[in-house]
């Protein structure tokens, strides 16, 4: 991938004759499985890291890959370090370069106000949300620059921007996670690596269907966040995950120095997919 210059990245031109390397964490999961598969389908050159070998086997086997686009599945808990940074070494030494970190791994953890809930519980799933962050884009980041940019998505959550009663140590996580894609976004930025935190919202995969399975479980903390979702999903709140994936896309290979560091929703990938349409169309049209 070409070098930052200063006023766009360029790391949206595809090389010549070869696909981007993607990496996905937590990829046997609901959205990770969809991003892979998406990914799967335009050719692209996939790392996929998952906890789970048979899971990860399964995923890998059966993608709908292209000729001459290889998968290379790694059984890794990125939460440990240096299991992270053998696995992105291993992709690295498989492909040549990493082009796309998607950090997607990551656990729920415990559920009931904070007060009740043993703090070594609290604090572990706070350690393995950030640690999965963290330690990728550690590992990923000077292979990067090595080859001239990248970039790093990180599936974030509004529970960092705002607050997950009952949910806390999620929501503390997602936030410390928001925070370090802000920071990495300025200090990488002049070495070509953009970074962001994306919100897919409430999508009826993964995680959100784990809980809406809970909706009469004898514990009334997830017995109460399972209603809620479903009541969200009634009242047509649920982002619908074709949107998602699109949204992961774009970030992944359009044009996005001018959205390094920020915090994402669905909507504003939209809202900035369609503001790119119509200077498309202006512009064949003679307007521009």
């Amino acid at each position: 991938m070409p070098s930052y210059n200063g006023t766009d990245d360029g790391t949206d031109e595809r090389l010549a004759d070869e696909q981007p390397v993607v990496v996905i964490t937590g990829a046997t999961g609901g959205l990770g499985a969809a991003i892979a598969t998406a990914c799967a389908e335009r050719g692209f050159r996939l790392g996929l890291v998952a906890r789970t070998r048979p899971a990860l086997e399964h995923l890998a086997a059966t993608l709908p890959t292209r000729p001459g686009s290889p998968v290379t599945p790694v059984c890794a808990d990125v939460s440990d370090t240096a299991a992270a940074a053998t696995a992105i070494q291993r992709i690295q030494a498989d492909f040549g370069r990493i082009d796309v970190l998607i950090d997607n791994a990551g656990v729920e953890g415990p559920i009931g106000p904070t007060w009740e809930i043993p703090v070594e519980q609290w604090w572990d799933a706070v350690r393995i949300n950030t640690l999965s962050t963290v330690a990728t884009a550690h590992a990923a980041i000077p292979l990067m620059i090595r080859h001239g940019g990248g970039r790093i998505i990180s599936i974030s959550s509004a529970a960092g921007r705002h607050r997950w009663p009952t949910l806390s140590s999620y929501s503390v996580a997602k936030a410390a996670g928001i925070a370090f894609i802000e920071n990495i976004a300025s200090e990488a930025r002049h070495h070509g690596v953009l970074a962001f935190s994306l919100h897919p919202g409430i999508v009826t995969t993964g995680l959100t269907t784990s809980a809406l399975n809970e909706i009469d479980s004898a514990d009334p903390w997830r017995r109460r966040r399972a209603r809620w979702i479903r009541e969200q999903i009634e009242a047509g709140q649920a982002v619908p995950l074709p949107r998602v994936i699109a949204a992961v896309l774009e970030l992944a290979t359009g044009p996005a120095a001018a959205l390094s560091g920020r915090y994402l929703t669905v909507e504003d990938i939209d809202s900035m997919t369609s503001r790119k349409r119509m200077r498309v169309a202006d512009s064949a049209a003679g307007l521009g």
